[in-house]
């Protein structure tokens, strides 16, 4: 008998050390999930990605909306000008964003609304950012309330969607010609209820005005630098608060100073702000919505993550704190969010916390010795190409644009065809030229008065070259409004 209890004290003891030695071995797993282990003394971290941009925001919505949801928003994947101001709209109505292509959903688009078991659909922007397709899907998936929210260009879309939030306190106004600013502020937003309207760099457009008429407004908060929203625009709007930094990572870092009491930093949302292609817009949007739902701030990264923004999250950070990367490691490398977690422990990094090595160096498209040039379609229903110049004073916009398409034809200083990832575009104008489908060349908004062999562009601007439809009607009445007569025929 004693021999016995000998033996049962010893398996005993035998369990007991397998256990504590198991426990350990748990509690210092930091793994990529939400569930933070009690033992932890650092921060974790966790990665939503997909095989590309729609993918991720299934995987986004799946991750964020785990039992279901009653309303969904699906924007435009590709084209961030209509999508922008989603993230408010969403909040409101609890729906994840879901991103798409222009033409149709994807199987795996059509599964995910399945399992959400979204009985209303929120279509952002006109029929040249989601087709009349997307709609008949979604009603053919028994989706029957399906509103769509745009207008005749980016500006009114973003109007349409202020609307839908009913009245509000304050608004937010960012620049219309790229995506990091109101990207930088989109989750803080749509918590706040405050719609995002988008303007040109000097001009408010007159539907932000009507908009605006009548609406008691206690703050509007301008988010970015002067060389994407002019100071001049400031008198136009009430009670002006700028957000704004150098660059577009030091407007983000702005924004979430301002802002921090609102924020919980449990959560940290890590998603591309930046990037050769300029339309690396989409991680963020979808992720702004899932932000949004915990208070959780989104920091915009490329290649690094700069110094001032990791001081500012390693002073408001903690041991419960998830860092959660959006997309792939090619759009956040690992090596920033490990670097994070190195920093918040004060040890030592291997690179991803520094300088930004952006192609993009300012808030938006005000960049010192750059110019953007965009390809679009359909008043800017889709952009087919984009990128940013270093400016070479010895070259035409030609000479950049040779560079983006596949071939180009030139006629009587006309452009008579453009060739872009294999698809071709023709000028063709009726003879009398009293209708056609033209390609229109545009600068900071306005039409160009000189075409693309002899101009030549300057620090910040945005060279922009539309493929549309077009009557004799459209032509005279654009050029009565621009002064420009004859020099608004199609470029």
């Amino acid at each position: 008998m004693q021999h016995m209890k000998k033996i049962i004290s010893r398996i005993v003891m035998l369990l007991f050390v397998i256990g504590i030695a198991v426990s350990g071995s748990i509690g210092n797993v930091y793994a990529d999930s939400e569930n933070t282990d009690s033992m932890s003394t650092t921060a974790n971290q966790n990665r939503l990605s997909g095989n590309d941009r729609i993918e991720t925001s299934l995987k986004i919505s799946q991750d964020g909306w785990k039992y279901g949801a009653s309303t969904a928003v699906i924007a435009q994947g590709y084209g961030y000008a209509d999508a922008l101001c989603a993230a408010p709209l969403a909040k409101k109505y609890n729906a994840p964003i879901i991103l798409s292509r222009q033409d149709s959903l994807s199987d795996e688009t059509v599964s995910e609304l399945k399992r959400l078991k979204v009985d209303k659909v929120f279509v952002i922007g006109g029929t040249s950012s989601l087709s009349d397709n997307v709609e008949s899907q979604l009603k053919n998936i028994g989706v029957n309330d399906v509103k769509r929210l745009g207008g005749a260009d980016r500006y009114e879309t973003s109007v349409k969607i202020a609307e839908e939030l009913g009245d509000v306190d304050n608004i937010v106004v960012t620049s219309g010609n790229g995506y990091a600013d109101s990207l930088s502020i989109a989750s803080i937003a749509a918590k706040k209820g405050m719609p995002i309207l988008l303007s040109q760099s000097n001009e408010l457009p007159q539907i932000v005005k009507n908009y605006l008429k009548n609406r008691d407004i206690a703050k509007t908060y301008i988010v970015g630098g002067t060389a994407v929203i002019a100071s001049s625009l400031e008198s136009s709007l009430p009670n002006v608060i700028r957000l704004g930094g150098t660059t577009r990572f030091d407007t983000n870092l702005a924004v979430l100073q301002n802002f921090k009491a609102d924020l919980n930093f449990d959560n940290v949302y890590i998603a591309s702000g930046d990037g050769p292609n300029g339309d690396e817009f989409a991680d963020a949007l979808s992720g702004s919505a899932l932000a949004s739902t915990k208070s959780a701030p989104m920091v915009l990264v490329y290649n690094t993550l700069s110094t001032k923004t990791a001081d500012f999250l390693k002073s408001n950070m903690s041991d419960k704190t998830m860092l959660t990367a959006l997309g792939g490691t090619l759009v956040v490398p690992a090596v920033i969010v490990d670097d994070l977690i190195h920093y918040f422990n004060g040890e030592a990094t291997s690179g991803g916390i520094g300088d930004e090595t952006s192609p993009t160096t300012g808030s938006g498209s005000g960049n010192s010795g750059t110019f953007t040039l965009e390809i679009t379609k359909d008043n800017n229903g889709t952009l087919l190409k984009k990128q940013i110049f270093n400016i070479d004073g010895n070259k035409t916009v030609l000479g950049y644009l040779e560079t983006m398409v596949d071939n180009i034809d030139l006629e009587s200083g006309y452009i008579n065809s453009m060739s872009i990832n294999g698809q071709n575009y023709l000028n063709n104008s009726a003879p009398d030229w009293s209708y056609g489908t033209s390609w229109f060349i545009y600068v900071n908004e306005e039409f160009a008065s000189e075409g693309v062999q002899s101009m030549k562009p300057k620090t910040g601007d945005l060279i922009k070259l539309d493929y549309h439809d077009w009557t004799y009607e459209t032509i005279n009445d654009s050029d009565s409004s621009t002064g420009e007569g004859s020099n608004n025929l199609p470029e």
